[in-house]
């Protein structure tokens, strides 16, 4: 069985060996007698927060009384659209990013067009403590996502960054059986392709399952926004007792459905979720344990190390790295240049005279 090594080690001798990450806090970092107020950001376009509000908020489906968490204030580079977040969901606006500071108890970032700039956006949070979750895919550039962590691991902030599909039960389930099926041989996938990278959650599920222990990574699309076709192929290390095995995902357009089917020397496991038609059960069945997590983040008992983070940031550069500077070729994670990203989702989507040191 493939287990999860922590790259500790390896950061000791890499160029960046200079950054002391640590494990988490896991003493509470918000008090368990009231509800955690969650700052908002990002509400306005490509981003989970109508969702999440429709769980969290008074005014969503569940009334607000699903989780011990609520949203009390939001912001988002465009103040109209904030506006209209806070009128819907009852919390309140804030005309800069860090306005959230000494009002809220944690915060969120729900989109993908703040991607570039997270990092800088959550400074401030980080910094004073304030438990922090980066939405996918965490990082455009390797040196970024070792800024926040490395500033997160000396603050002793708790820092969150996943994907949906990384809660699910089926993953947990998946990775119980893994001792079972004994050698793997090989995994298979499907995953929605044609809003890569934004819906290309299924990796981050097969790597909780199987583990973070990564050696190369291709990638083959014709397109790295709008993709028609794609394929991710992932190498990953020997182990003891496991040889070297590919996990392959194939892309599928204008589809949430999740398959991934392990092939081992004692059998087959297959995995297979999808939405259900009624929005108030796939909220709680898909997108509820995402929250849940978060909150048992935000009162100190992280979801993953901080190791872990950097990983899966670095699986994900290294196959946009094989797609547009290897022509698809197997890449290996320490390939990709530490400043080299790739083009933003949205370009120009903020004013970077914001973060000037005032």
């Amino acid at each position: 069985m493939v287990t999860r090594r922590s790259i500790l080690g390896s950061l000791a001798t890499a160029s960046l060996g200079k950054l002391f990450f640590q494990a988490p806090v896991t003493t509470a970092a918000v008090s368990p007698n009231h509800k955690i107020r969650v700052g908002a950001l990002n509400v306005g376009d490509y981003t989970f927060w109508g969702i999440w509000a429709d769980i969290l908020s008074k005014k969503g489906e569940f009334g607000g009384g699903l989780l011990d968490m609520e949203i009390s204030h939001c912001w988002d580079v465009n103040l109209q659209k904030a506006q209209t977040f806070a009128s819907k969901y009852h919390c309140e606006v804030v005309e800069k990013y860090d306005g959230m500071l000494g009002k809220v108890d944690a915060i969120a970032f729900g989109g993908i067009y703040e991607v570039p700039w997270q990092h800088l956006l959550a400074r401030p949070y980080v910094e004073a403590g304030v438990p922090t979750y980066l939405s996918r895919p965490f990082s455009y550039r390797m040196r970024d996502i070792d800024f926040i962590l490395d500033l997160a691991a000396k603050r002793n902030t708790p820092l969150m960054a996943t994907s949906v599909q990384e809660h699910y039960y089926q993953a947990s389930y998946l990775q119980k059986r893994l001792d079972q099926l004994g050698i793997i041989k090989s995994i298979q996938g499907f995953c929605r392709s044609d809003e890569y990278p934004a819906h290309f959650h299924i990796p981050w599920f097969i790597l909780r399952t199987v583990g973070y222990d990564v050696d190369k990574v291709s990638l083959i699309t014709d397109d790295a926004r709008k993709a028609s076709f794609l394929q991710e192929t992932i190498l990953f290390k020997k182990q003891k007792g496991q040889p070297p095995f590919l996990a392959s995902l194939h892309g599928l357009t204008e589809s949430h459905y999740l398959y991934v089917n392990v092939i081992a020397e004692r059998g087959n496991q297959i995995i297979t979720v999808d939405r259900s038609p009624n929005k108030k059960e796939t909220l709680y069945h898909y997108f509820a344990p995402q929250l849940v997590d978060m909150q048992r983040t935000f009162r100190g008992e992280s979801f993953q190390s901080f190791d872990i983070i950097r990983k899966k940031t670095q699986i994900f550069l290294a196959g946009y790295y094989s797609h547009l500077e290897r022509g698809g070729q197997l890449t290996g994670l320490d390939d990709v240049p530490l400043d080299w990203s790739p083009d933003y989702f949205k370009s120009g989507w903020i004013d970077e005279g914001i973060f000037q040191i005032r």
